[in-house]
């Protein structure tokens, strides 16, 4: 699995992994074979709707943005299977010294509970 760094605030508990996925919407296509991947490795079968990642796109511009379920177990499998490396898994400390150096580009992608029942 992935460990997680925890944050205290008073009584709040915040948990967060020590792994981040890198997303570079300038490579991406949006081809959506992050999605068929990752719903194969973790749900046995090829629906975008049930993968861990979600490419996001706005057709009238061509801009494409990627959200994570926090339910991903950083596996890879999304990194390898994009054709045109518009993904990488990189360490919590790498995302946020990379963040503090670049104002458009590559980001950290989104959390958020993407998964439909």
């Amino acid at each position: 699995m992935f460990s997680t760094l925890e944050f205290k605030e008073g009584d709040m508990k915040i948990e967060m992994k020590e792994k981040v996925i890198i997303f570079d919407p300038d490579k991406c296509s949006g081809c959506r074979i992050c999605e068929l991947v990752c719903s194969m490795q973790h749900q046995g079968e090829y629906n975008p709707k049930k993968s861990f990642i979600r490419i996001m796109a706005n057709e009238e511009t061509g801009v494409y943005i990627a959200i994570q379920d926090v339910k991903c177990d950083f596996c890879n499998q999304c990194v390898e299977a994009c054709p045109l490396d518009a993904l990488s898994i990189v360490g919590m400390e790498e995302a946020i010294i990379g963040r503090k150096n670049v104002t458009i580009g590559s980001f950290p992608i989104p959390v958020s509970s993407v998964i439909e029942a």
